[in-house]
């Protein structure tokens, strides 16, 4: 099957999705944190209109799924690590902390890919687009904010792959 015959309107979301969560470590890497941060909640914006468009053209499907947990665990998996790691050059345990999180993002977005049940199983990885970008504004008013940041990485991990089930909002 052609790759072009599978892509539809509602892939172009997704594809937008991952181009943020890039853009946004780009940015980071560069010191551009305001904007690296607003284009998280951007990710964050474009993976909820994906699923809705999806539905509303009925693009639903396993390969319509796999790319969004591809482009998820980019955008609120790697690129939050990143953000921490760029505002606070970590120890080898902090580090540790970190890849766990993006482990435990990876491992979460793996079980929703094979899961048949409505609801999520496991905090949605996304939640961390916004948790991050918020946590960072709350560290230009107290700096002292970030040294909490590893825990919620170690929380959120752990929530992600926790079998805490949580209705759809969306």
């Amino acid at each position: 099957m052609k790759i072009i015959g599978l892509i539809g309107v509602s892939h172009l979301f997704t594809v937008a999705n991952l181009c943020s969560g890039m853009l946004s470590i780009f940015f980071f890497a560069q010191g551009g944190f305001i904007k690296g941060a607003s284009l998280l909640l951007v990710a964050v914006v474009l993976d909820t209109l994906d699923g809705k468009v999806a539905e509303l053209m009925g693009q639903k499907n396993a390969f319509r799924r796999q790319l969004d947990s591809l482009a998820d665990l980019v955008s609120f998996g790697v690129a939050p690590t990143f953000l921490y790691y760029m505002l606070s050059f970590p120890s080898t345990f902090i580090t540790t902390i970190l890849l766990f999180f993006v482990t435990c993002g990876m491992l979460r977005l793996a079980r929703y890919n094979i899961s048949q049940q409505k609801d999520f199983e496991g905090v949605p990885i996304t939640i961390n687009g916004i948790i991050f970008p918020l946590l960072y504004a709350v560290s230009l008013i107290f700096p002292g904010s970030l040294s909490f940041w590893p825990v919620v990485f170690a929380i959120m991990g752990l929530l992600m792959v926790s079998s805490i089930r949580i209705k759809r909002l969306f």
